[in-house]
């Protein structure tokens, strides 16, 4: 019998996994706890795993749980995530299951969503801080007195979730709640919109006992990639350093609940990088059987992305690793072949015209694959002779580091020529010149751009083209540097423009 027909109808997914995936995941299940003394402190990741796998089962724990709670709505065990996994498992429900498993649970959700901010707003400030290093999903970064960003995007993406869970209501209490939660969830958007996301560094930042303000390279900075109120820039600053974070030693817990909520955003190439991730050693079966149904499923929730995926490489995504042991084991001639054929066949340019190829190489981009995004622009302007494609090439090329070929190509190759006025290409010209350590002229470049009339069509570029003078000038005052009068700096600009 398959794994699928032991399980809820809906769940197909499950089904068609292949054999040798279908085997892990029935051992994960048969190891996954079904009570919440079972699951004990990994009760939250629990009922994640069984979301995708029974979501009548994840509805039963996550009632059990909400049982929990003490006469402060406190759960046990402590976790802000109780009305994130609430939304998740209400969408997995039929609609007529989830009626009723939101009319049980909406009570005890608003018990306790009242008093969650004030436990963990320990001064008073509108700041949570985690109470314990226990309770944080980074252990080894909690302090007392040190604030970081994760427990306040997940405090956020709380009081969203039971904001959109209880827009049906009528009820006073769910209403009054509700009002509560919104409050919080604006004051936190503006405290992490404003005070902690660090444009420079394209970080958020950390702020110790004593006052003093980093950005925050562990961990707990890139939470922020699952949190409702972030921005494209500060989506592209987190993904750009996505090396770094799949390097780093995850605690099992915050691993298995940031997959959770990661693989419902449209991080899709982070998702796919991450399913890779070794997983921590742990004495828990039950973390290591949740990560095994969570990584299973992703391409479940994905699929209205992977359906735009070439059939070649979903298959090389889903059997890579079978691929690789029969390559080992010797047997693998004729598949090599075939392989090397299709990746011949799909990258064959012929006959593809510009926004084909365009297209292809967004997808790549998405997919962390620059040198390949840059390849596919280049094609695009030999084929076409537009500017843009020279201009989004020069991009791919700033992404791997090759910021001389950037800097050739915003600057020579006749993008300015054609359009000195062009904001973006100024911008990136000036960042491909610092990115080599020229720190002078790319001062002058940018106090160019934040000088030029262009400016005023373009305020938030000119702010940080301003903002990037003033980092450059104090680093430079560091090394001795004096700034030059007005007038040399003015006759620079021109020269360099």
């Amino acid at each position: 019998m398959s794994v699928a027909r032991e399980l809820e109808p809906g769940r197909a997914w499950l089904e068609s996994l292949p054999v040798s995936a279908a085997t892990e995941v029935a051992s994960a299940l048969a190891a996954l706890p079904r009570d919440c003394g079972a699951a004990g402190d990994d009760l939250p990741v629990v009922i994640a795993a069984w979301t995708l796998a029974e979501p009548t089962v994840a509805a039963q724990l996550l009632e059990d749980w909400l049982a929990t709670a003490d006469a402060v709505g406190m759960l046990n065990p402590p976790s802000p995530v109780a009305a994130r996994l609430a939304e998740h498992i209400a969408e997995a429900l039929p609609d007529a299951d989830a009626e009723a498993f939101m009319a049980r649970i909406l009570p005890q959700l608003a018990k306790y969503l009242d008093p969650l901010f004030e436990r963990y707003d320990l001064r008073g400030t509108g700041l949570p801080f985690w109470p314990s290093a226990e309770e944080a999903w980074f252990p080894a970064e909690f302090a007392q007195g040190r604030f970081t960003v994760d427990l306040a995007v997940l405090l956020a993406n709380e009081a969203a979730s039971f904001i959109r869970l209880a827009a049906g209501s009528s009820d006073s209490e769910m209403m009054r709640v509700a009002d509560i939660a919104e409050g919080e969830r604006r004051e936190l958007a503006d405290w992490l919109q404003t005070s902690f996301w660090d444009e420079e560094s394209s970080a958020f930042d950390r702020v110790e006992a004593n006052g003093e303000v980093q950005p925050d390279t562990s961990g707990c900075g890139f939470v922020p990639l699952i949190w409702d109120g972030r921005t494209e820039e500060m989506d592209a600053g987190l993904r750009a350093r996505l090396p770094a974070m799949l390097a780093m030693k995850w605690p099992p817990r915050a691993l298995c609940l940031f997959f959770a909520m990661l693989m419902r955003t449209p991080h899709h190439s982070v998702v796919a990088r991450m399913r890779g991730v070794r997983f921590p050693a742990t004495d828990a079966p039950e973390l290591q059987a949740a990560w095994t149904i969570l990584t299973a499923g992703a391409d479940q929730l994905r699929r209205e992305h992977l359906k735009d995926i070439p059939r070649m490489v979903r298959w090389l995504d889903a059997r890579g690793r079978m691929v690789i042991r029969v390559l080992v084991a010797g047997g693998a001639l004729v598949s090599l072949w075939l392989l090397a054929w299709g990746l011949v066949h799909r990258e064959k340019p012929a006959g593809v015209d510009g926004r084909e190829l365009e297209r292809k190489a967004r997808l790549a981009c998405a997919e962390g694959r620059h040198d390949r995004a840059a390849v596919m622009y280049g094609q695009a302007f030999r084929r076409t002779g537009s500017e843009y494609y020279r201009y989004r090439q020069a991009g791919e090329w700033m992404h791997q580091g090759y910021y001389a070929e950037a800097e050739a190509a915003y600057a020579y190759r006749e993008l300015l020529a054609q359009n000195p006025g062009a904001p973006n290409v100024r911008w990136n010209l000036a960042l491909a010149t610092l990115n080599q350590g020229r720190r002078e002229e790319a001062r002058e470049l940018f106090q160019a751009l934040a000088d030029a009339s262009v400016a005023a069509e373009y305020p938030e570029l000119a702010a940080r083209a301003r903002r990037a003078v003033a980092w450059i000038e104090e680093q430079l005052t560091l090394d001795g540097w004096s700034a030059p009068a007005p007038a040399n700096v003015d006759k620079q600009a021109d020269a360099v423009e």
